[in-house]
């Protein structure tokens, strides 16, 4: 996951990721990236935390969405999301401490549903390394390619089990690295959308 955003109407939550498909017709999916759009948002929540020796550190302050976005376009990597399930596993926050970097209450009223996400990651330059996580309270979802074209949401969970079935020998040939050229559009001004993803556990390139 490389990117959190609030889109339009202001209960949307767009997450931006990368993620391991597998097109049906076989081969690497020519564009990795996806837009997660969280419909009838409710609450955002983010927590960023230092890796350290014994675990992580405690909760790093974050003013508000900007500086989530300064800290995901000063990334020099991250390594893949694992685990499997992350949809409605509350489970997943009982680690997080009291009060996590930022909150974001969107509008008022339960939601159907909650996304956890997380990326272990590192800083350009020193390569210090983090673990910034969330979780975003919402009613529905829709998946967006990063070329603007809605996916339906049965054909993406296809596509990924199809690329690890293929990892682990499942279904065919091992998958190939997923690579987004140099010339596509970038989630962020004055960068391109080159990526690369390799075996699973590693994203690398420009964000």
């Amino acid at each position: 996951m490389l990117g959190l955003r609030i889109g339009s109407p202001g209960s949307v939550c767009e997450l931006l990721p990368h993620v391991c498909a597998q097109p049906e017709q076989g081969g690497p999916d020519p564009d990795p990236r996806r837009v997660l759009r969280l419909l009838g948002t409710t609450r955002v929540r983010v927590l960023l935390r230092e890796e350290q020796r014994d675990g992580y550190g405690p909760a790093m302050p974050l003013t508000d969405l900007a500086d989530v976005e300064a800290f995901f376009a000063s990334l020099g990597g991250g390594d893949a999301m694992y685990g499997w399930d992350y949809i409605d596993r509350p489970g997943r926050l009982d680690d997080w401490p009291a009060e996590p970097s930022l909150t974001i209450d969107i509008r008022p009223g339960p939601a159907s549903h909650s996304l956890f996400w997380f990326t272990e990651c590192w800083t350009r330059g020193d390569g210090t390394r983090y673990c910034i996580e969330g979780a975003v309270d919402f009613d529905s979802l829709q998946i967006i390619r990063a070329d603007g074209v809605p996916e339906p949401v049965e054909e993406f969970i296809a596509a990924g089990r199809r690329w690890w079935d293929a990892l682990f020998g499942l279904g065919g040939r091992p998958p190939r690295i997923q690579v987004t050229t140099e010339n596509a559009p970038s989630w962020r001004p004055g960068r391109t959308g080159a990526t690369l993803i390799g075996d699973g556990r590693q994203v690398t390139g420009s964000f």
